[in-house]
């Protein structure tokens, strides 16, 4: 039984192109700013295949809008879901967009198209015509809605006679005829299967559910859908917690990851996140006592490659000349607040050294009770079981069941490998795959926040000024997938525009409580007490210069 896992929770979208010089102009008038990064790590980033399979590649090029006989590759839908262009012709000859790989199927030498970490994990904003590409930021894209147009297209196809005619001609070449037609209508029919568990998240799952919309996913509950949902339907939630793609510099010197600190090693983060970007795996039944049978497409030699580069990564400074000058007195006296309100949090420290000799950044946990923003990510991933009887085992929570998974993904693929214990200590980050599932959320250091707008967990804040306001002065509704910046504010705008995805804050999922200064005791939101206009201001310009 193969679970084709459709996109999920990719993983970033670093930049697309070559950097030329700090802070320098690059390929199509980007600028990129200086992350630590050149060609090679851009590349890497990029185009590198972490074996996942959205469909084959001819299929890709081939198929047709649901709505129109025009062909899905040659349409918008690179400006329509927002994906960023890649022009590089000499590595990217077919013009596919940043975070997209091919991946050959070993077993049958089909290739395919699929997603890489690039694609949920590159930003670019615009500021009066400058194109600013920020590596390892997240992205503006809606993976939803384009997985979605995709495999809509490809049913479609499967309905209508004409278009599956057009779509055989176009796959099959000189071999179109009509045995080889059935067998592709068989082969698409397979990968819609897997595929429809994907419909059980946002609008599908009921009314009033939050949808995911641009920069935004509920990666752990559909991972969860599609991994364990063809075991047992009983396994499947609806995926209503959308949250934004992390940013990805330091992530690899933390201790706990996920927003909802759920997991412990680089290694079974990365697993987790390809399960989440279309990779094939199969879980096979097992007799009682004996080792969970599977089979992966995931590229976990890959994976290991591309954490290297994440390592090299360093947050982005304001650009200056791009988007203003710092007021250096206000963030001065920004600093002096932020010492006082925000750095018991955001500046946590570094844990003793491990049996290795190994320290990591601590991840100050914030209970929801103290915290106050919206619970449901949380509660959903503490809440939810699996039950995993098709595979001899039994119920149990949702962290144990991915840790079980991707343990036994990792392990399989070591011994392909033939890695020695030393060589898996090291591609494990020197820490073993535990994955948690408190309630509470992540505060990581704010280096670099300045360029990873909307704010909350799950995206519900527009910029930083309005995340130091009380919630009831907050937005209660604005528009994601602008790319264009608000450097007065630092966020993205947020006015209506055609194509744009409205943000309900009174939707669970969407809640933009919680995290406020204001007067009363501390708790149920509150983190101190109320802010001056000029100290918000103040703390602004301070956050631009981490």
């Amino acid at each position: 039984m193969w679970i084709q896992m459709g996109a999920i929770a990719l993983a970033a979208v670093a930049a697309a192109g070559c950097a030329h010089a700090k802070g320098g102009r690059g390929a199509g008038d980007v600028v990129y700013l200086d992350q630590g990064w050149g060609d090679e790590e851009r590349r890497i980033f990029y185009r590198t295949s972490q074996g996942a399979r959205l469909v084959p590649v001819g299929w890709f090029f081939a198929l047709e809008r649901e709505d129109s006989a025009e062909r899905l590759a040659a349409s918008d839908y690179v400006a329509r879901y927002h994906f960023i262009e890649d022009p590089d012709a000499k590595n990217n000859p077919e013009r596919l967009p940043v975070g997209f790989a091919r991946d050959v199927d070993p077993a049958t030498g089909e290739v395919y198209v699929g997603f890489t970490c690039g694609t949920c994990h590159t930003r670019q904003i615009s500021y009066r015509g400058a194109k600013i590409r920020i590596d390892g930021g997240p992205a503006v894209i809606d993976v939803v809605a384009f997985t979605d147009a995709v495999f809509g297209a490809l049913d479609r196809t499967l309905k209508t006679p004409e278009k599956l005619d057009r779509f055989a001609r176009a796959v099959l070449k000189d071999r179109y005829g009509e045995d080889s037609t059935r067998a592709l209508r068989a082969q698409m029919e397979k990968m819609l299967e897997g595929v429809r568990l994907q419909a059980f998240t946002g609008g599908a799952a009921g009314p009033h559910a939050a949808v995911a919309g641009f920069g935004r996913l509920d990666a752990l509950g559909r991972a969860g859908n599609l991994l364990f949902g063809q075991l047992n339907p009983e396994n499947l939630r609806a995926a209503n917690a959308p949250v934004d793609y992390p940013h990805l510099w330091d992530a690899p010197t933390y201790d706990w990851v996920q927003w909802n600190g759920s997991i412990l090693q680089p290694m079974g983060r990365n697993i987790g996140e390809a399960l989440g970007v279309g990779t094939h795996t199969r879980l096979d039944p097992a007799p009682q006592g004996a080792r969970v049978q599977l089979q992966s497409s995931i590229r976990v030699d890959n994976l290991h490659l591309i954490e290297q580069q994440v390592e090299k990564l360093r947050a982005p400074r304001w650009p200056e000349h791009l988007l203003g000058s710092i007021d250096r007195e206000r963030a001065s006296r920004g600093g002096h607040l932020y010492r006082m309100r925000c750095a018991s949090c955001h500046d946590p420290g570094w844990t003793p050294p491990s049996e290795h000799g190994k320290r990591f950044r601590v991840a100050t946990m914030s209970p929801l009770e103290l915290i106050g923003t919206d619970p449901t990510h949380a509660v959903n991933f503490n809440e939810r079981t699996a039950d995993l009887g098709a595979l001899g085992l039994g119920k149990m929570g949702m962290a144990q069941a991915l840790e079980l998974g991707t343990s036994a993904i990792r392990d399989m693929k070591y011994e392909e490998y033939g890695l020695s214990a030393a060589q898996r200590l090291v591609w494990d980050g020197y820490r073993p795959n535990r994955w948690r599932a408190p309630r509470a959320y992540k505060a990581r250091e704010l280096n670099g926040i300045w360029a990873t707008a909307p704010y909350l967990h799950n995206g519900s804040v527009p910029s930083l000024y309005e995340l130091l306001l009380p919630a009831e002065r907050r937005s209660k509704r604005f528009y994601l997938g602008s790319a264009e910046f608000d450097p007065k504010h630092v966020g993205l705008q947020v006015k209506p525009f055609q194509g744009g995805f409205e943000l309900v804050t009174d939707i669970p999922g969407n809640s933009n409580a919680g995290h406020e200064y204001r007067d009363g005791p501390l708790g149920n939101g509150v983190i101190g007490p109320a802010l001056t206009e000029q100290e918000r201001w103040d703390l602004v310009e301070y956050l631009k210069t981490l």
